[in-house]
């Protein structure tokens, strides 16, 4: 009898995330038109990257909500979204080693993706989390009288969290 081989499980999944047929997890750059295989070393830097828009748009409005003002924080906003790309396509993709034969019909779906690593009663969480989120950011407008703009931003934060509820009841379904 032959070693068994366990598979490393990475935490990515989503758009741009694909596997090769050796089933290595792939980041497929769309402006480079090159994927780079993401092993367990890289998969944080990974993660943070992967939604490295995202995280500095929170942060973005995390200073303007407490130290910046709004034009402050756009321009703070602004330069972390440069430094970030640069970091990432000078720096992050450089260490990775480039994929040969991606199978573009093999993405990583967020929701197959929960069904085989999370446990059944952390995705009713998670889905239950991400409605009170939704629900409490449009009630902190209300409350707060935003602006007409940060409502609107308020209510696509709260359509984003009903979504990521979404996609956990589906998974959630899907469980065995």
């Amino acid at each position: 009898m032959g070693k068994k081989t366990q598979k490393v499980q990475i935490r990515l999944s989503g758009q741009n995330i694909y596997t090769d047929k050796k089933n290595h997890t792939i980041y497929y750059d769309f402006i480079s038109k090159q994927g780079y295989i993401v092993d367990k070393k890289h998969e944080n830097q990974a993660l943070f990257f992967k939604n490295r828009f995202a995280v500095i748009f929170f942060a973005a409005i995390l200073c303007a909500g407490t130290f910046l003002t709004w034009l402050q924080a756009a321009i703070v906003f602004a330069v972390a979204l440069v430094l970030a790309e640069f970091k990432f396509r000078k720096s992050f993709l450089k260490e990775l080693e480039v994929a040969k034969d991606i199978d573009f019909e093999r993405r990583l779906s967020p929701i197959k993706y929960i069904v085989e690593n999370k446990e059944k009663n952390k995705v009713i969480m998670l889905a239950i989390l991400y409605i009170v989120f939704a629900v409490l950011v449009v009630l902190n407008a209300y409350m707060e009288n935003y602006t007409s703009a940060l409502m609107v931003l308020s209510i696509a934060l709260a359509l984003f969290g009903l979504y990521c509820s979404i996609i956990h009841l589906i998974a959630f379904s899907k469980m065995k």
